[in-house]
């Protein structure tokens, strides 16, 4: 039965059902079907039934082609057979990896970028400008890339080895976009691409595991020679093979609070550029929020820090502009202190106490009960003065045809924003995730030097100082992913937003061995 209590517990985790209480003894649910080989442990232990072998959930018969492949395991396995030109640091700051050096021209519209000489394939063969160039051009056409990449106007290797891309339109923070996985040209017609990573694919009947490459250009020695692959036909067995302790190592999108004690896990949370916010109609024009001080007011009433203790457990950071706190462009100088005394001075300074009640809807999509309680929580708080905030939970298709048509005053809204923190397209005029409406062009000029600025530390601190003032949304937090293991098994831990396994090679796995049964040798 705890067995059971965790793993619906983790279910609720990974499909967003954020306020399942913890003391809720019997579940609603059963246990995912199982393949053969996949057994229900028979009992329950005091002590942790720790894995013989490290071994990860994959989907078997579904593709590992990272360019192609699905969000969640399957990302994450293929993370260990590719490599990026750059990687994000903590900061989501562009790092090089298979790229050994770079530069652009004056208008930040031509990248031309020198390939490392020792990168190489796991096959062998030089990683060149070629390869790189045909992965970009793949990748813009595919439904993961295409957004980030959507600037670039041509990518291709030039006479002197060089790899050459071309913007539409200049962007100081390029290279941030940049970590996309690298594959060998004309590879993926044989279905799993060539890649450069530290492992390479095998499989044998319907047995799949990783094995270390021979080839591993970094030279590094690596935890493990052989990660054993177990096969998950969805999301919810990949969650039961880790409660069951059939794998070691999960990583889980958290869309609300989980209980430390989910599966006896460890949890590192890993920050992500997925912003979530309140949207204003601004359009109307005799709407509350047209004017720059109502929505500044509401912005201010936002107790952002409670709300990433109690609903988010800590697994969000509470933000008050919209870019991520751990980037080193965020101004924290610009940052207020929640009082109730700043709020009913600047509801007055707004002539929203005028004691006429003001019926205010607020949308939400239902099928995300994390947001809703967000949304309900913030309505409670900001229902003040002249306002009464109604949340409105609508399933997803009418959510967004109901923001298309502007027939809301509030919206509670996530965007996944990317690493060079572009926001043209969420709030200047025009934008196609603009629904509020919002245009004022001194945003847009600033919207525009900061995405052409060579000092993007000053740039941002413009245009973060006027976004303080003229608010066109009121963002809440970032929200954070989630690494779960077992305590103990995994030494050296230390997953980067879209690396999981970042820094693998200084891992220490600590495995069951003789208590299983099973012979294991040492790590190296």
């Amino acid at each position: 039965m705890k067995r059971l209590l965790a793993l619906a517990v983790l279910l609720a985790l990974l499909s967003g059902c954020a306020h399942t209480p913890p003391e809720v003894l019997e579940p609603d649910w059963e246990p995912p079907v199982l393949e053969e080989g996949q057994e229900t442990p028979e009992k329950e232990s005091e002590t942790p039934d720790w894995p013989a072998v490290f071994s990860l959930a994959y989907h078997r018969g579904q593709t590992l082609d990272p360019v192609l492949c699905g969000d969640g395991v399957q990302e994450d396995v293929a993370s260990l057979l590719y490599e990026p030109l750059f990687r994000l640091d903590g900061g989501f700051e562009p790092e090089p990896l298979l790229c050994g050096s770079w530069e652009s021209d004056e208008t930040f519209r031509v990248w031309t970028l020198t390939m490392r000489e020792d990168a190489c394939f796991s096959d062998g063969t030089a990683v060149t400008a070629a390869d790189a160039a045909a992965s970009i051009r793949r990748a813009m056409t595919s439904e993961r890339y295409a957004y980030r990449l959507r600037n670039v106007a041509s990518a291709a290797a030039n006479r002197s080895g060089e790899l050459v891309i071309t913007l539409a339109a200049p962007n100081s923070g390029f290279l941030s976009l940049l970590n996309i996985p690298v594959t060998k040209s004309g590879s993926e017609r044989q279905g799993l691409p060539v890649g450069s990573g530290p492992y390479v694919f095998a499989e044998e009947g319907s047995s799949a595991w990783l094995e270390a490459s021979g080839a591993w250009w970094q030279g590094k020695a690596l935890p493990a020679e052989r990660i054993e692959l177990v096969h998950a036909k969805d999301r919810d067995t990949a969650a039961y093979l880790f409660t069951s302790h059939q794998t070691a190592l999960l990583s889980a999108d958290p869309s609300g609070s989980m209980p430390a004690s989910a599966g006896q896990a460890e949890i590192v949370n890993v920050p992500t550029t997925s912003l979530q916010f309140i949207g204003f109609n601004t359009a109307a024009e005799e709407g509350v929020f047209s004017q720059a001080a109502a929505r500044s007011a509401f912005s201010l009433g936002i107790q952002r820090d409670m709300l990433s203790e109690t609903f988010l457990s800590g697994r969000a950071l509470a933000v008050q502009l919209p870019i991520s706190p751990v980037s080193p462009l965020y101004p924290e100088e610009l940052e207020t202190v929640y009082s109730q005394e700043a709020l009913t001075a600047a509801m007055r300074a707004a002539g929203q106490d005028t004691g006429e009640k003001k019926e205010l809807r607020m949308l939400v999509n239902e099928e995300n009960s994390f947001r809703t309680a967000n949304a309900q929580f913030i309505a409670e708080g900001l229902s003040t003065a002249d306002w009464e905030i109604t949340v409105v939970e609508l399933p997803w298709e009418e959510y967004l045809a109901t923001l298309e048509l502007g027939d809301f005053d509030l919206y509670y809204g996530e965007v996944k924003l990317t690493a060079d923190w572009d926001l043209r397209e969420l709030i200047g005029t025009g934008g196609l995730l603009n629904y509020g409406g919002y245009t004022n062009e001194v945003t847009d000029q600033l919207l525009e030097e900061f995405s052409t600025a060579a000092d993007r530390e000053s740039a941002a601190w413009a245009l973060f100082a006027h976004l303080r003032n003229t608010m066109p949304i009121a963002p809440v937090c970032f929200r954070s992913t989630a690494v779960l293991t077992y305590p103990g098994v995994v030494e050296g831990l230390a997953p980067r937003a879209g690396d999981t396994f970042f820094g693998i090679e200084n891992w220490t796995i600590h495995l069951s061995g003789e208590e299983n049964g099973v012979d294991i040798p040492e790590n190296p």
